[in-house]
């Protein structure tokens, strides 16, 4: 394969597609260490940031991945995860992974009571420094982790909230409580993660993450929980249905 450097097309765009292709025909398979930037930088007489730039994209799109201290390979098929998510509509991890034949498991990595911070408690319409939960769950769907969240939620009426509840379903706890969630309204950005959101995840520093503000409300009663989610970006797409009147 040959660079063309008086092409349209960026150069890296160039070398990603060749090794997506390489991908996709089955040279490279599934566990393969990709070349070393060293290598595509002598093979194709490019820059190693343009040779990173390449694989920066290929990691991107979950083809490949990068394993610290080993290198860059190509990503299993289990690993190689994507789930669909619609923006018009409210559904649980759970719901949304159903077609994604693996289990769903949550991992909570932190629950207790705190005094609500202003900016919380005036969009739960509570007072400030009212007793609130806040936690942190990891989403995992088989052992690939796609979703880190950090919630806070209404203590009152919801006092016997347990690890136990969490580590199961928080909306079938919820349903047991006698109520339902109506929706939630997001606001989704990408950003560079913090390193706490890039452990979770698993992800490298350079890799960009959606960031959700959520709000969500229960039915005849209110918003009860903001949530900050980080959906790991290698294994979602999402969807959005739009109508004309």
């Amino acid at each position: 394969m040959m660079i063309d450097k008086y092409s349209s097309t960026p150069v890296y765009l160039q070398l990603e597609q060749y090794l997506s292709e390489e991908i996709a025909s089955g040279k490279l398979k599934p566990g393969d260490a990709l070349p070393s930037e060293n290598t595509l930088c002598a093979e194709f007489s490019i820059s190693r940031m343009t040779a990173r730039k390449a694989v920066d994209y290929l990691v991107r799109q979950g083809k490949v991945e990068r394993r610290r201290g080993q290198g860059t390979f190509v990503a299993r098929q289990e690993k190689n995860l994507r789930i669909s998510l619609p923006l018009d509509r409210h559904l649980s991890s759970s719901e949304a992974t159903l077609g994604a034949g693996k289990e769903v498991t949550n991992h909570l990595i932190c629950l207790g009571l705190q005094k609500t911070p202003p900016s919380i408690a005036a969009q739960l319409h509570i007072p400030a420094g009212t007793n609130i939960w806040f936690m942190k769950r990891l989403r995992l769907v088989g052992d690939v982790p796609f979703v880190f969240e950090q919630s806070w939620m209404l203590a009152d009426p919801f006092s016997d909230l347990s690890e136990t509840d969490l580590n199961r379903s928080k909306y079938a706890y919820i349903a047991r409580k006698g109520f339902t969630v109506e929706r939630s309204e997001k606001e989704i950005r990408a950003e560079l993660p913090s390193q706490e959101v890039r452990d979770m995840l698993g992800i490298n520093r350079e890799e960009p993450v959606l960031h959700a503000i959520s709000v969500a409300t229960l039915r005849g009663f209110g918003p009860f929980e903001i949530s900050d989610i980080y959906y790991n970006q290698q294994h979602y797409r999402f969807t959005l249905t739009a109508t004309r009147d």
